[in-house]
């Protein structure tokens, strides 16, 4: 049985050449309904108003039949505003979804992929995140097309209305619940901890931190699938979060992911993936303290 492209979400911004990637991509999966935000330009940044308009006249001439919602952006409102906003407007318009960031590019199996799992649990409250990446491609986690994990990844990723709206705007329960994140919690959940604290100080907000508190919180499970079928092309100078070579989640290809799907007859954590998530999670939390140690030793040597 063949599923139809889910309605998708292009979240954009000011890198009109990544952007068109994106876009033909979606363009060759034809789905129903397209939803495209772009953040405005910076007052700040001569060339952003003609990057921002060259990026919004994009999806100007959709080629097949489709109509396009479009969310622009006079003023910029930075990555947060721009990135939860966009999908409070896209959950407000779909029961269902995919999201792509302007630099993530899916393989077409994603379609498919995404359409039918959300389809599958769109019942199910537990599972709250379908990932289009697999941080670890290159092993064997199960017989199945996909298998769960406590948090998933963003880059190229699907949800639905129901989640959505216990999304955690502000973590204002973090106080009372940190002492859930110590010792003698899982390693993940002890990593996420120190991630969502970062975030409820004000020291690292960003939306994602917020999406993986919430899916925590709340129990849920992430779907990932048994090959990776996501790659950013948007590493460089130009970046918000990725602007060197080296990531954790840079993934150079893409697998093959065979249809129809085989789905695993339960609804548990693969901890041995859980194990790879806790170190990148630790990993990317001591990166970005010493990067924020090295700016305070920076600013007092200035002073």
């Amino acid at each position: 049985m063949t599923h139809p492209a889910p309605p998708v979400l292009v979240l954009a911004f000011n890198r009109p050449t990544i952007t068109a990637r994106v876009l033909e991509a979606v363009r060759a999966a034809r789905p129903a309904r397209l939803y495209f935000a772009v953040d405005g330009p910076r007052e700040t940044h001569a060339g952003d108003a003609e990057l921002c308009r060259q990026t919004r006249a994009l999806v100007d001439d959709a080629d097949w039949p489709c109509p396009v919602h479009r969310l622009e952006r006079e003023r910029n409102v930075g990555l947060q505003r721009a990135v939860v906003g966009a999908l409070d407007w896209f959950f407000d318009e779909v029961e269902h979804g995919i999201v792509f960031e302007d630099d993530c590019l899916p393989a077409p199996e994603l379609f498919p992929f995404a359409g039918e799992l959300l389809e599958r649990f769109a019942e199910s409250s537990q599972v709250m995140h379908v990932s289009g990446l697999n941080m670890r491609p290159a092993e064997r986690f199960g017989p199945y097309s996909y298998f769960f994990a406590g948090v998933g990844h963003i880059w190229g990723w699907a949800t639905w209305r129901r989640a959505w709206r216990l999304f955690d705007r502000d973590l204002g329960d973090w106080p009372a619940i940190r002492h859930e994140f110590a010792r003698p919690a899982p390693r993940l959940r002890r990593m996420l901890g120190r991630k969502f604290a970062a975030a409820h100080a004000g020291r690292k907000s960003t939306w994602a931190r917020h999406w993986y508190a919430t899916t925590v919180r709340h129990g849920g499970l992430a779907v990932i699938p048994s090959v990776n079928l996501v790659r950013n092309v948007g590493f460089g100078a130009d970046a918000t979060h990725t602007r060197g070579g080296r990531h954790a989640l840079r993934i150079e290809s893409w697998g093959r992911l065979e249809l129809p799907l085989s789905h695993p007859p339960y609804l548990i954590a693969n901890a041995r993936y859980e194990r790879h998530l806790a170190r990148y999670h630790q990993r990317s939390y001591r990166k970005r303290a010493l990067e924020a140690g090295r700016r305070v030793l920076d600013l007092l040597r200035r002073r």
